[in-house]
């Protein structure tokens, strides 16, 4: 990811559609697959500014890890426990985390190779413990919003399944999330194909408030949906695999 990017993800997203209907739908997640009153162990892996980190905390015991120095920069201003480490060798002892949450990270250029980083959250999980985790989708959806932030994969459906599966997970979600993005997104990338834009550009950027809260509630809605079915297309896939 650029650099400047971790300051611009840091500054939107606390209100930015994207961000708040993402963490919502992981702490409903959170909540529907490992219901215990007793405090979780959960592990941010590719924690970002760590917003999510601290929101997570709610739940239990949180800690973040990311490669990025400038990441855990940001995230250090939000008081959360963060280290600096790679999803494929996560730093910790086998079955020490209830849940660990991976958003968006498993695609990024930096990742060689996605089925070791599985593998890595299989063993730091406990028994019975859950991944969730968030992909980009679709390998033919290639945006210039991805070579700023450094995504250098998008899964298919079945893919990420079979990589799941493979790893050893029970694969007790599976769906396509931000549906009610996609036409948008298709348009844009229409546009981007035949204007072929020379500049590398963010798409997390400030939009009109009122246009903002209005995609907030409708991606909030998607959230609840998510939970009783599977959306049939999307910008990203998001699965819930528990450790047998």
């Amino acid at each position: 990811m650029e650099i400047a990017e971790y300051q611009n993800i840091y500054l939107n997203e606390g209100d930015q559609f994207f961000y708040v209907s993402t963490h919502t739908l992981v702490l409903s997640l959170t909540k529907h697959f490992q219901p215990r009153k007793k405090k979780l162990r959960i592990l941010d892996a590719g924690c970002g500014t760590g917003l999510l980190t601290k929101k997570m905390q709610r739940f239990g015991k949180v800690v973040g890890i990311d490669m990025s120095p400038e990441a855990l920069r940001f995230a250090k201003k939000r008081k959360v426990q963060v280290t600096q480490a790679s999803i494929e060798k996560v730093p910790f002892k086998n079955q020490s985390f209830d849940v660990v949450v991976c958003i968006d990270v498993l695609t990024h250029a930096s990742i060689k190779n996605d089925l070791i980083a599985l593998k890595e959250f299989y063993r730091v999980l406990k028994p019975n413990g859950i991944l969730i985790l968030r992909v980009a989708a679709h390998p033919w959806l290639k945006l210039i919003h991805d070579k700023h932030v450094h995504v250098n994969h998008r899964y298919k459906r079945q893919e990420l399944k079979d990589q799941l599966t493979k790893t050893g997970f029970k694969i007790e979600k599976l769906s396509f999330i931000h549906s009610l993005l996609f036409p948008l997104i298709i348009v844009k990338h229409t546009w981007e194909n035949v204007t072929k834009p020379k500049e590398i550009k963010s798409a997390v950027v400030r939009i009109n408030p009122v246009i903002n809260s209005l995609l907030t509630q409708l991606l909030l809605i998607e959230a609840k949906l998510f939970l009783k079915i599977s959306l049939p297309f999307g910008l990203g896939l998001v699965s819930v695999g528990r450790k047998t």
